[in-house]
């Protein structure tokens, strides 16, 4: 999640205004979305335990042991492709990481290592939290779910499924952030540079792996658990992105721009029947314009400055 200063948080809120004015007629939620009739069939079978036991599962402990060591809980259920899939991801992530010790011009390389290995732990954690749900929705549990929730090959997916830019939920937000972060944000003269090929593919990488693997954490997972225990839609909305605000640090510009933009992801998320599809759009092309605005107006100053890719054969 890329961090506005206080000045852009005021030019996020004067853009709002703006399309607020322009728009006319907005509604008041967004669009119901619309279930496929065969989703329950696809999905069920998919999250399903395979030994066909369907014994309620934790649905705490087992999704955090997955976060930390993917793959570990769809070992444990006999979920093999998926397991070797997740445990796969984390290793790669592992061994950029054992790799990038020896780049010390800065820390890019070892960023893009660990969010390779986040990723595979959030699709991890996120599917071993979905495998508990199937058990537990049956049982009267976690009803408010239903079967909307996505299979981790469509969260894959779901930041090049453009057809989201055709709803108005998701237009908005990333009309204003493309607004503040090419056309409202000053860059200096010393700075101000043109994008390389090798910026857009990091950029467009770690906004990617990002995207997806935090809101597979945040609206995947710690949303639905917060509206679990407290049955209140706003206190739910409140707690998690307070959460999802200090997962990004203390300092005010972060904390706010976090909470904001949580609160926003969690009402979408609830608006679209707990679906995260769109959200993770959303998250994942914000982020991608701010690095690359953060490498065309203030190149030494970058949030996430990237290495040269050298590959020989």
């Amino acid at each position: 999640m890329k961090f506005l200063t206080k000045a852009h948080l005021f030019k996020i809120l004067s853009w709002g205004i703006v399309w607020s004015l322009s728009l006319g007629t907005i509604p008041v939620q967004a669009e119901p979305y619309e279930l496929p009739e065969d989703r329950e069939q696809v999905l069920k079978p998919y999250f399903e335990p395979p030994n066909g036991d369907m014994t309620p599962r934790a649905f705490i402990v087992p999704p955090l042991l997955s976060f930390l060591v993917p793959g570990a809980d769809q070992w444990i259920e006999g979920q093999l492709k998926p397991a070797a899939l997740y445990t796969g991801g984390g290793m790669a992530g592992a061994l950029l990481l054992s790799q990038a010790k020896g780049v010390t011009a800065d820390n890019r390389y070892r960023d893009l290592a660990w969010q390779v290995y986040f990723t595979a732990g959030s699709l991890s954690l996120y599917h071993s939290f979905r495998t508990a749900l199937t058990t537990r929705i049956p049982k009267g549990e976690f009803t408010f779910m239903g079967s909307s929730a996505e299979k981790p090959s469509e969260l894959l997916e779901a930041p090049i499924d453009f057809n989201y830019l055709g709803r108005w939920t998701t237009l908005l937000p990333l009309s204003i952030a493309a607004g503040v972060f090419f056309f409202m944000t000053p860059s200096k003269a010393d700075e101000s540079t043109n994008a390389s090929l090798n910026d857009a593919f990091y950029a467009s990488s770690v906004g990617y792996m990002t995207g997806i693997g935090e809101e597979a954490v945040f609206r995947g997972f710690v949303l639905p658990l917060m509206y679990y225990y407290t049955e209140n839609q706003k206190l739910t909305l409140g707690l998690s992105s307070v959460i999802f605000a200090l997962s990004h640090g203390l300092k005010v510009s972060h904390f706010v721009t976090a909470f904001f933009f949580g609160l926003y992801s969690g009402w979408l998320t609830q608006e679209n029947n707990w679906s995260i599809g769109e959200v993770t759009f959303i998250h994942t092309w914000w982020d991608i314009m701010a690095f690359m605005a953060d490498y065309t107006n203030h190149r030494k100053h970058a949030f996430l400055r990237l290495p040269t890719i050298s590959i020989r054969f």
